[in-house]
C-alpha cells in the first residue's frame, strides 16, 4: 500500500453498464493499491440487517432493493468518510462512483489528495445491451437502471467528472478487449512527477482499447511507490 504526504487517488465514474467496475479493478490491481466500491459498502449494510428464512435463503431489507434508496445513501456516506479518512493518512487508492459527488471530492480535497477522474464510457447500444443482460438475471435495481437508461435519463453528462479534479482520463470499454488502462498509469506519473505550475488538469489523451507500451517507464508488477523513483 503507497502512503505519501500527499496521496494519488483515481476517482473512476460513468454510467452504469459503462465497465467501471472492470476499469476500477484492474488498476487497483495493477497498482497494488486498495479499490473502494459502494456496491460493496452497499451489500456489507445490506447484510447486517439481513435475516434467514426457513427454507435457509437470505433475505435483505426492502430498501436495499431501491436505486439511490436509503441504503445506497447510507453507504455512500460511509465511503466518504472512509476515503477522508485514507486520504488524509496519505494513502494512495481507487475509488468507483457513478457520479463524483461534491461531498465525495471534498473528502479527497481535505485529505490533500491528488484527484485522477477517469470517466468510463460506451457507446449507448453497448451499456443498453449490458444493462439489459443484468436485468435478466432478476435484480431489482438492474431493473430499474434499465428503466431509466431506456426513458433517456442517464445521458452521458449526467457522469463526466468536475473541474476541480487535477487530471481527467477517459476510456471507453465499447469493444470486448482487455481493459486499456496503460493512460491512467501515465496519469498517475505524471501527477507522482515534479511540481506543476499554474492550475488545470494536465493535458491527458483519451484512451481506447489499443494497448500501447508501458508509459513513463513503467512495468507491469510494478507497484505505485517506484513510479516516483522511475
Amino acid at each position: 500500500m503507497l502512503v505519501t504526504e500527499r496521496p494519488v487517488v483515481i476517482a473512476v465514474c460513468g454510467c452504469p453498464g459503462a465497465g467501471k467496475t472492470t476499469i476500477a479493478s484492474a488498476t487497483a490491481g495493477r497498482l497494488g493499491i486498495p479499490f473502494l466500491t459502494r456496491d460493496e459498502i452497499k451489500t456489507g449494510l445490506g447484510l447486517s440487517s439481513a435475516f434467514v428464512a426457513g427454507d435457509g435463503s437470505v433475505w435483505l431489507d426492502q430498501d436495499f432493493h431501491v436505486a439511490g434508496g436509503p441504503v445506497s445513501r447510507r453507504a455512500e456516506a460511509v465511503m466518504v468518510e472512509a476515503i477522508r479518512l485514507l486520504a488524509a493518512s496519505g494513502v494512495s487508492l481507487v475509488v468507483e462512483s457513478s457520479v463524483l459527488s461534491r461531498e465525495l471530492l471534498g473528502a479527497l480535497l481535505a485529505g490533500g489528495a491528488r484527484v485522477l477522474a477517469v470517466h468510463v464510457v460506451a457507446q449507448e447500444a453497448v451499456i443498453g445491451r449490458r444493462l439489459a443482460a443484468r436485468a435478466a438475471e432478476g435484480g431489482a435495481i438492474d431493473r430499474q437502471l434499465l428503466s431509466l437508461f431506456q426513458r433517456g435519463e442517464m445521458n452521458r453528462s449526467i457522469f463526466e467528472p468536475p473541474e476541480s479534479v487535477d487530471a481527467v482520463v477517459e476510456i471507453d470499454t465499447s469493444d470486448r478487449g482487455a481493459p486499456a488502462i496503460e493512460s491512467i498509469v501515465a496519469a498517475v506519473v505524471a501527477l507522482l512527477g515534479p511540481a506543476r505550475t499554474g492550475g488545470g488538469s494536465l493535458p491527458v489523451e483519451p484512451a481506447t482499447n489499443r494497448r500501447p507500451g508501458p508509459a513513463g517507464g513503467w512495468r507491469p508488477g510494478q507497484s505505485v511507490e517506484s513510479l516516483r523513483r522511475s
